[in-house]
């Protein structure tokens, strides 16, 4: 039965997936929208990082490092049956599945700077995305698959960029004097959220940009180490971690919500996904 079929039985079937460290490594972990049933996700050795998940194939990726290099794999819905999906002689980073579970988006210094690649899941075959003398990354396919939001260094800032895969028109989505953080659809395709550091104080702010209206908001005041934000599965909730701790935050609201997180783990990255009970 594929994930998305689990997506109408609500709340009860999606989980918090969230990078912490355990004994000096870095673990996925799992747990349900009120914190209840946390444990960890996936028992394969070393680290785990910048978690990503397919519905269609029923699959958690992430990243692991191996000898000085980092490579994508991926384990199934019981955190079983590790699949080493990209090794290459360079860093494959940041994966994201498309929406029909035939293609993985990820960066790589493959070529040099970091750069877009894509890859059949299938066949393994490779094609390079972007061409650019900047450094592109955190690619994330929009729901509808048609096109990718990234941050790409320009110019010496980090900004938010939309690429259409069809006909690779490149459009940019922030322009600010500040460094932007990884970017995440709405479930709709319609809004992406995202941060703005803003030095020297070291916080950052959470904005919201609607892509039909062009229209920008900021959503929460100054934060300190505020990453990660994503939304949840239907689009009313955005998770985040601020200094460590997990936070979620109603748009529509003013203020950011403790996340009843049990345990002393210390979040580091966040994903919220429609995923089927145990």
């Amino acid at each position: 039965m594929a994930l998305g079929s689990y997506c109408a039985a609500g709340p009860l079937s999606e989980r918090i997936v969230f990078v912490a460290e355990h004994n000096g490594l870095k673990k996925l972990y799992i747990c349900r929208p009120d914190g209840r049933d946390l444990k960890r996700f996936c028992r394969e050795p070393g680290h785990q990082l910048q978690p990503a998940y397919s519905p269609t194939l029923e699959r958690i990726f992430f990243v692991r490092p191996v000898k000085a290099l980092h490579e994508i794999c991926s384990v199934d819905s019981e955190g079983r049956n590790l699949k080493v999906e990209v090794s290459l002689k360079s860093n494959a980073l940041y994966p994201s599945v498309s929406p029909d579970g035939t293609k993985l988006m990820f960066c790589t210094d493959r070529w040099g700077p970091m750069e877009l690649c894509e890859m059949d899941l299938e066949t393994g075959k490779l094609d390079r995305i972007t061409y650019d003398a900047g450094t592109n990354t955190r690619p994330r396919y929009s729901p509808d698959g048609k096109s990718v939001l990234f941050l790409s260094r320009r110019n010496g800032l980090t900004e938010v960029y939309r690429l259409f895969l069809e006909d690779k028109a490149l459009q940019r989505l922030t322009d600010s004097p500040f460094a932007h953080g990884a970017a995440s659809w709405s479930p709709d395709g319609t809004r992406f959220v995202s941060t703005v550091a803003k030095p020297p104080q070291s916080k950052s702010v959470l904005i919201e940009k609607d892509l039909d209206t062009e229209t920008l908001r900021q959503l929460l005041p100054e934060r300190i180490g505020l990453t990660s934000p994503c939304y949840s599965v239907d689009g009313t909730q955005i998770i985040f971690v601020d200094d460590e701790v997990l936070y979620t935050f109603d748009p529509s609201d003013t203020k950011a919500v403790l996340f009843p997180l049990r345990g002393q783990l210390i979040p580091e990255e966040v994903i919220w996904i429609p995923f089927p009970l145990p």
